[in-house]
């Protein structure tokens, strides 16, 4: 019995210490493997991102200018958030694994059907890594991707890649639509560097006021808005001026929700041809004025008010129409608290 129990424990040591010998293969395969190499240890010299998929959809992430800002598609700015998440998901890349053919060659099928291609420049006319992601594994742990290099040509196999400290796949952060990589950001003063701010109520035009701040302490509110004359013609001295400044702070940073608004030809002709709810202007030390159109939107279900009132419009968001004639989904929390009446900011008996 004493000798059966002796070989018995003999050979778990032997098992576990063939499992550590095959790990530490695996692992210096995998490290010394030049197709498993896909981080990129510098991001801050990658220069250009180029994203394909098999639909033939495609969306080109470039830095530009003396800032070396990203750009999409060489027409807007691009979010800073989703540039900087690509860029870490470079730079922490790592492979977990490899598959049993069986697996490989199923996922090699699923790759060439549904499958991303992205194109890395650091640089360069040729991409420096070229990425092949395919789908999640079963545990929505690892994300099953391909690499090709100028060096080692394109890997025969893919593995199963992660980021170290984070649980889920990859597959989300290649996204492709331009309208989801474009900054969201409209007004835009982090200085105040602006000398004038414009609230304008398209439909009951004494609710408007205007703003004039030449910084610091130094501002005055304007009303009786003429809209025929397009300009203000009484001054009002008895106003909240704490009210006032927490207006014009906001207007540090006001950011839309999307411009991917998935609105309807029809629907856009039919606002296009109606008068905007309101109307915000501002006007910045260089004398251009950035305006908003703000409209009502329609609710899409059954909505009710603080009141118990149920409303006809939406009392999440509103539409917004910008100077160039796109429109984006604009949240009431951001932009309400911008379309306060002239009344609210006058101190009582004003």
């Amino acid at each position: 019995m004493k000798k059966n129990l002796i070989l018995l424990i003999a050979l778990a040591l032997l098992a576990v210490v063939a499992w550590y010998l095959i790990r530490i293969k695996d692992s210096s395969t995998l490290t010394d493997n030049p197709f498993t190499q896909f981080a990129i240890e510098d991001t801050a010299s990658i220069t250009k991102i180029f994203i394909t998929d098999l639909n033939g959809n495609s969306v080109l992430l470039e830095r530009q200018g003396p800032n070396k800002l990203w750009k999409v598609n060489g027409k807007h700015d691009a979010r800073k958030d989703a540039t900087d998440l690509i860029l870490d998901t470079f730079k922490r890349v790592r492979v977990r694994g490899g598959m049993n053919k069986a697996m490989r060659d199923n996922m090699m099928k699923i790759m060439s059907t549904a499958g991303k291609k992205i194109e890395i420049y650091q640089g360069g006319d040729e991409p420096s890594k070229i990425y092949y992601v395919g789908t999640a594994t079963s545990d929505h742990q690892g994300t099953i991707m391909l690499l090709e290099t100028p060096e080692d040509g394109k890997s025969p196999e893919p593995y199963i890649t992660h980021l170290e400290g984070f649980t889920g796949f990859l597959n989300p952060r290649f996204f492709i639509d331009e309208m989801e990589w474009r900054f969201t950001g409209y007004f835009n003063y982090p200085a105040l560097d602006f000398k004038e701010v414009r609230i304008l109520d398209n439909y009951n035009p004494a609710n408007s006021f205007a703003i004039k701040y030449l910084g610091g302490n130094d501002i005055s509110l304007q009303s009786g808005f003429n809209p025929g004359l397009d300009l203000f013609t009484a001054q009002e001295n008895n106003f909240d001026s704490l009210k006032v400044k927490d207006l014009l702070l906001q207007f540090k940073k006001v950011h839309f929700e999307s411009y991917n608004t998935m609105l309807r030809y029809e629907a856009i002709d039919s606002m296009n041809k109606v008068v905007p709810a309101y109307t915000i202007a501002v006007t910045g030390h260089d004398g251009r004025i950035k305006s908003l159109d703000v409209f009502l939107k329609r609710a899409a279900r059954r909505q009710f008010d603080d009141a118990g009132v149920e409303s006809p419009w939406d009392l999440d968001y509103y539409w917004a129409k910008t100077e160039s004639g796109e429109y984006a989904l604009a949240q009431r929390f951001v932009f309400a608290p911008m379309l306060q009446p002239l009344s609210f900011y006058l101190r009582q008996g004003s």
